[in-house]
This record gives structure tokens, C-alpha cells and sequence, in this order.
């Protein structure tokens, strides 16, 4: 809870900053590369984490890694959040930007999972009605999982609606579970 908080509050800075100088959509780019290599690289987390290793030699890794891909705002920021000893968080922050700038754009990232593909047919039919429902400019991102059997899972902000095969027969279970039948009737 502290993490996402402080993580907050530096991706609003940087986000605020994007816009004061009108560079809100290259930062975003910047954030979601900075993500994309935090993620998928658990050595440099590890790295960034350690407290062993000084600043000085965190924040030349951090240059060498995305110098050449990064804007001025997003790599000075990196060298910022290395001096403050916030390196460790610097996957949180980007992910709180990116955050930030979904609701700036009034986009509602949505994610359903079935247990095949979605057609397109099928896809656009659901973005249309939850573009009604929502009033904003949805990100769709699909996920297949065959241990739902059939129907879907919707999940976008705090809400989730679970419309699955499996859910409904988990449902079943515990109500035969309950053992309802009386004897002599």
C-alpha cells in the first residue's frame, strides 16, 4: 500500500510535467518500455532493489539500458528516482503513469478472459455495448484460459463479473455440498 502510494506521487509528478511541456504521449512510450524491461528482466529488479550496490552504478546501468530509447523527461526522471533511493520502484511508478494517462485519455482497460479465442464478431459486439456501458474508449485485452470451461470473465477497474462454466459449477458444488435433501419426504 505505501509502495502504490509513493508510486502515485512520483508517476503524477512525471505526469504532470509530461503535459506542462507536451510530452505526454513519448513519456507514455517511455513508460511502457520501462515496464516491459523491468518485467521481463528480473535481474535488474534484483539489481535495483539491492542496496549494496551504489547509486552511482545503478543510475549508469539505468543510462546504458535506455539512453538510446528513452526521452530527455523519462530517462532525467530515472536518474531522479535513482538519487532519491526509489530504484526499486521504478516498475510500480511506471505502471502508475501509464495509469494516469488511460484516465487522461478517458480509456478503460478491459480484461476478458474466455476459455477459446473471441471471434471478431463476438469481440465487437461486446466492445460496442461496453463503450455504451462505460462511455469511454476501451483497450481490450483477451486472455484464454480452458479452465473456465465455457463463458467469459470480465474484469475492468475494481469490477469483475465472472460469467464462467466453471464459476457456475463451483456454485452447484457448494449448494449440493449444503446436502438439502431431507429423508421422509
Amino acid at each position: 500500500m505505501k509502495n502504490t502510494l509513493l508510486a502515485k506521487r512520483y508517476a503524477k509528478a512525471l505526469f504532470d510535467l509530461a503535459v506542462e511541456d507536451k510530452v505526454v504521449e513519448d513519456t507514455h512510450v517511455d513508460m511502457l518500455l520501462v515496464a516491459e524491461v523491468m518485467n521481463q528482466n528480473r535481474e535488474l529488479r534484483k539489481l535495483m532493489a539491492n542496496p549494496v550496490i551504489p547509486p552511482a552504478r545503478k543510475k549508469l546501468i539505468i543510462r546504458k539500458i535506455f539512453e538510446n530509447h528513452l526521452g530527455k523527461h523519462s530517462l532525467t526522471f530515472l536518474d531522479i528516482l535513482v538519487r532519491k533511493g526509489r530504484e526499486m520502484n521504478i516498475l510500480e511508478i511506471a505502471h502508475q503513469f501509464n495509469v494516469l494517462y488511460l484516465e487522461f485519455k478517458n480509456i478503460a482497460s478491459v480484461d476478458i478472459t474466455t476459455a477459446v479465442a473471441i471471434d471478431a464478431v463476438l469481440r465487437e459486439k461486446m466492445l460496442r455495448k461496453f463503450r455504451e456501458l462505460t462511455n469511454k474508449t476501451l483497450q481490450l485485452n483477451e486472455k484464454i484460459d480452458p479452465e473456465i470451461i465455457g463463458g467469459f470473465v470480465l474484469k475492468m477497474d475494481d469490477y469483475q463479473f465472472n460469467a464462467s462454466v466453471s464459476k457456475e459449477l463451483s456454485r452447484l458444488h457448494k449448494e449440493f455440498d449444503k446436502n438439502l435433501y431431507i429423508k421422509g419426504f
